[in-house]
């Protein structure tokens, strides 16, 4: 009896090392990353640089996986379910990790139990654009308007539920404008309804909006976000305006994350070799192309800007009687 706890004792120990070797050469083969949305958006162009730039520092590829559906739930449950192993990873973005908390009665996840934060890599801050039909110049011509009796005004966002609609519904509410929410599939579909004058008001990126505002075909009223958008600087804030809601400072962000119980070593190994990425200058300058900025956070940063953003947005849904279905 005692050779036999000798021999398991020992066959424990020489297993630790070989637990650390394991660990200490992650990763041993290519990771895969899974995409919440489908290829060609924001999210995949996120994945796809950030991951071809972290691959060369690890010494293996990261093999992007569009998983889109209901939100961005279908790929974010394949990664709750994954090995806590480093090899299956997400990109999403925050709607993915708070809004639908509220939206779905069932979830196959839990945002803050099964997963672990690696890091916020950039924002798309929201911006408010007005058709050119409305004739309106500013947010003080929109409100003008909005006073104005018998006005059927609309505003269109990316989808129900989504911070585009929160945003929209605050200021709806506000104005006491009684707009029609009309919702879409994307933001493509809202800047072709701002384009064709079928909604009033729109809510997009405004990486999107950029190249229309610029040529004079779509009218900028604000930008979310605590501070103006590199994208578009000549565009104030909607707390300059003097809407002071917290709602109005949230944005739309893009960020890996990783199952829950995933060692820490190993962790710390993608959070490193993803950062770096994104710290490149020539990264950078590939985002600023597309209108993202750049948040690039630690865990810690990445967690309490979460903390934050659910407090804020959940009790804005409740408030706006979003209903989970």
């Amino acid at each position: 009896m005692r050779r036999h706890f000798l021999t398991l004792g020992l066959t424990m120990l020489a297993a630790l090392p070989l637990a650390g070797f394991a660990q200490g050469n992650f990763p041993g083969k290519p990771i895969r990353v899974v995409v919440t949305a489908q290829a060609g958006g924001a999210n995949d162009f996120v994945a796809r640089l950030i991951g071809e730039h972290a691959a060369k520092a690890l010494g293996q590829p990261f093999v992007v996986d569009n998983r889109a559906g209901a939100n961005g739930a279908v790929g974010l449950g394949e990664v709750a379910r994954a090995a806590p192993d480093g090899y299956t990873i997400a990109v999403t973005l925050g709607d993915s990790l708070i809004n639908n908390v509220a939206l779905y009665k069932t979830l196959p996840y839990d945002p803050q139990r099964d997963f672990v934060f690696l890091t916020q890599v950039v924002r798309s801050p929201a911006i408010l654009s007005a058709n050119l039909e409305l004739g309106v110049k500013d947010m003080e011509g929109f409100r003008k308007l909005a006073a104005r009796p018998g006005q059927q005004l609309s505003y269109g966002t990316w989808g129900p539920g989504g911070l585009g609609h929160l945003a929209g519904e605050a200021l709806n509410r506000k104005l006491d404008a009684h707009m029609v929410h009309v919702p879409q599939r994307g933001e493509a579909p809202v800047m072709a309804d701002l384009l064709s004058n079928t909604v009033s008001v729109g809510l997009t990126s405004a990486g999107l909006a950029r190249q229309h505002v610029q040529a004079g075909k779509v009218v900028p009223l604000a930008i979310m976000g605590r501070e103006r958008s590199a994208v578009l600087p000549q565009v104030p804030t909607m707390r300059e305006l003097g809407f002071d809601d917290p709602l109005f400072e949230a944005a739309v962000w893009i960020a890996f994350v990783a199952p829950a119980r995933t060692p820490p070593a190993v962790v710390e190994r993608l959070t490193v070799a993803l950062r770096n990425a994104a710290a490149m200058p020539e990264v950078q300058a590939r985002m600023a192309e597309r209108g993202l900025e750049m948040l690039n956070t630690t865990p810690e940063q990445f967690s309490a800007n979460y903390r934050r953003d659910f407090d804020v947005i959940t009790r804005r849904m409740r408030e706006f009687g979003i209903e989970a279905h």
